[in-house]
């Protein structure tokens, strides 16, 4: 059944996908392939959810093994349009009596941040009720639930003057949390280099991204899964790999890279006390262990006195005064024979962010904070909510600062990527494809390219199709073993 639902996939039918996962998922519903495929596909086609597993999307978003992430758009997408938050969305009073007593709804706002907008709407509709009437303490549960939304999405739902005024003479009542999470106390990290100073310091406010737990990978080793991008051909990496996650953030990659590759060692090196933080209560909180958080620029990867059989660096370099420098410094750290991972921003996928940035010019001269950023959400939702919508990083505070107002951002193209890689000295392994469907479409139109090499054809197929890497590139290389 997960072959045929795999198949499905690739072939561009997401519906028949699911129903042959969810199949599979009756089965065993206790199997992680199956999860870890209903996790994908629904996190692809949050549309396709049929509304009768609604208790099973509820099931897997409790699932200790399964991102909660991946799964709350669709769960969002059914609850919103069914019955009865689809009749209640205009009666706050009703809405809070049913949510208070709905345990899937409440579950799905304490587990994850949302990731709809209507929902969203209405349920800011009910806080600012819940906060005016002065009824919130009648509706416990309720509160609790949306104390641990903000926590989620970091305060990232607008909010009035009125309200604010009733914030301020209610600051250490439950429901103020609701609107306002408690803020990491973790300190500045001092770096010589402005650019870098000023990410560290965006990072320390604002961690991103925002992750409470991970898919479960299928574990494998370094080496198996070099040799699967490079065709098969031996890496000659060890099973017990060093690992070196560059740039880690609050974490979530190395949390995946720990589960992934059991059998090797990583290091995870970040800027951000504050993201450092995040990074090991949520890995301890996930039962993650085995990863080495420390506070390193990534510019000084060879400091940690390990030459890495695997890199992998996401959604870093873009963000480096000198991108190409970074890399070079990783490629300094990297092994001869060693592999390295990247995900970097599209030139041409951006601009539609940039566009969206013509909506706020008038309120980028601000200093950058939480109620700028609540303005940035609330101008974008108003006018232009078609362009970014879509994205997960849209719906928390972090996530747009991320997405429109970050410090710094230099992205690639296809050229300059392999102008890099020629610079480098690095070998191109392998470009990757945001789906199977995209990968398996590729195959057919490029029989000659297996291994998703042909740089020319890749330049190509992002003219023909503008936002396929709004993901960002990801691509494998590889370091000379000679």
């Amino acid at each position: 059944m997960l072959d045929s639902a795999r198949a499905h996939d690739e072939a561009g039918r997401p519906a028949d996908a699911l129903a042959e996962a969810w199949r599979a998922f009756d089965l065993a519903p206790g199997e992680q392939d199956a999860k870890r495929l209903l996790a994908s596909l629904l996190r692809r086609n949050p549309g396709a959810a049929a509304p009768e597993r609604r208790e099973d999307i509820a099931r897997l978003l409790a699932d200790a093994a399964v991102d909660p992430v991946s799964i709350a758009p669709a769960a969002w997408l059914l609850l919103a349009a069914g019955q009865p938050f689809s009749t209640l969305a205009d009666d706050p009073a009703a809405l809070a009596d049913w949510i208070e007593a709905d345990d899937f709804a409440r579950r799905l706002l304490a587990e994850t941040y949302v990731t709809l907008l209507a929902a969203e709407a209405a349920l800011t509709r009910l806080r600012r009720w819940l906060l005016l009437s002065g009824r919130w303490p009648q509706f416990p549960r309720l509160v609790a639930a949306l104390a641990a939304q903000a926590a989620h999405n970091g305060g990232a739902w607008p909010f009035d003057a009125e309200e604010r005024a009733r914030l301020d003479a209610a600051a250490d009542a439950p429901i103020a949390a609701a609107y306002l999470p408690p803020r990491t106390g973790a300190d500045r990290a001092a770096f010589a280099d402005p650019v870098t100073r000023g990410v560290a310091d965006q990072y320390r406010r604002w961690p991103y991204p925002s992750w409470s737990r991970v898919t479960t990978p299928r574990p494998k080793t370094v080496p198996a899964a070099v040799e699967e991008v490079d065709g098969g051909r031996p890496s000659g990496l060890p099973v017990a790999a060093e690992i070196l996650v560059a740039g880690c953030g609050t974490g979530r990659e190395a949390a995946l890279i720990a589960l992934g590759f059991p059998d090797a060692r990583t290091i995870a090196i970040d800027i951000s006390t504050a993201s450092l933080a995040y990074a090991a209560e949520r890995c301890a909180a996930a039962g993650i262990a085995g990863v080495d958080f420390r506070l390193l620029d990534l510019h000084r990867a060879a400091e940690l006195g390990t030459a890495f059989d695997f890199i992998t660096c996401s959604g870093v370099l873009h963000h480096l005064p000198d991108p190409e420098a970074g890399w070079a410094a990783l490629a300094g750290a990297l092994k001869p024979g060693g592999a390295m991972r990247v995900m970097v921003y599209s030139r041409i996928a951006r601009l539609r962010v940039q566009a969206a940035r013509t909506y706020i010019a008038d309120l980028l001269g601000r200093p950058i904070d939480d109620d700028l950023l609540r303005d940035v959400r609330r101008r974008l939702i108003g006018k232009a909510a078609h362009l970014l919508a879509g994205s997960q990083d849209f719906y928390t505070l972090g996530g747009i600062h991320d997405l429109l107002l970050h410090r710094h951002e230099d992205p690639f193209d296809v050229p300059r990527i392999v102008r890099a890689l020629d610079r480098l000295g690095l070998e191109l392994l392998a470009f990757d494809l945001p789906t199977p469907f995209h990968r398996a479409r590729y195959r057919r139109e490029h029989p000659d390219d297996p291994a998703f090499r042909d740089v020319k054809a890749w330049a190509a197929l992002e003219m023909k199709e503008p936002l396929l890497f709004r993901g960002m590139y990801k691509f494998w290389c590889r370091k000379p073993a000679g």
